[in-house]
């Protein structure tokens, strides 16, 4: 039951994601972006991965840190290549552990959703990544704006309460996962003891 109750969670991702990459395209054709053909590629590549790595339990961190990084070329093709987007990744990321595929990157999608979606300078989106011995953290920060009375929308977010519910199934006694935020910014942080 709760194989299936976690693929199904699994399995709503990936509507999302998908709507938010074609938003993202349809931008770029909108701007008649000669960027628009490498955006296909790298979408490509991420279908790919969601595809080929759907039915496996666990995938090696290597590989989903290689999806957020395609997904954040992705955002920067929209946003402009010195938009204020960073990612960091500390500890020996090649050390072959495994994780659930698909976990990570809710954290950094609702990043741009919330934090990224206004050409603002002082937009930013800040992600870590550390391994130490078995315990992985993922810190995901972004900038906070007030939204004006056309961007506010009634739609309620499902990303981060089915990370929350995955968690609760996959990792329930070795995950912990926290959210803090201010006026301006907004931050979450995931922790993860790998097998």
């Amino acid at each position: 039951l709760n194989e299936a109750k976690e693929q199904l969670l699994r399995n709503q991702m990936h509507p999302h994601f998908l709507f938010n990459a074609f938003n993202s395209l349809y931008s770029l054709c909108l701007k008649n972006s000669a960027e628009a053909s490498e955006y296909v590629l790298k979408l490509s590549s991420m279908m790919r991965y969601l595809t080929d790595e759907i039915h496996l339990d666990k995938v090696p961190l290597t590989k989903e840190l290689d999806f957020i990084k395609k997904y954040i070329d992705i955002e920067k093709m929209r946003f402009g290549k010195n938009a204020a987007i960073q990612l960091i990744a500390n500890g020996d990321i090649n050390n072959g552990k495994l994780i659930q595929p698909f976990l990570l990157i809710a954290l950094v999608e609702n990043a741009f959703k919330h934090g990224f979606y206004t050409n603002s300078k002082d937009a930013f989106v800040n992600i870590t990544l550390d391994i130490e011995n078995n315990e992985l953290l993922f810190c995901v920060e972004n900038s906070l704006f007030v939204k004006q009375h056309f961007q506010e929308s009634n739609r309620k977010g499902k990303g981060l309460d089915n990370l929350r519910q995955r968690l609760h199934l996959l990792y329930p006694k070795n995950s912990s996962f926290e959210i803090n935020n201010t006026d301006n910014r907004y931050r979450t942080q995931l922790k993860i003891t790998l097998d």
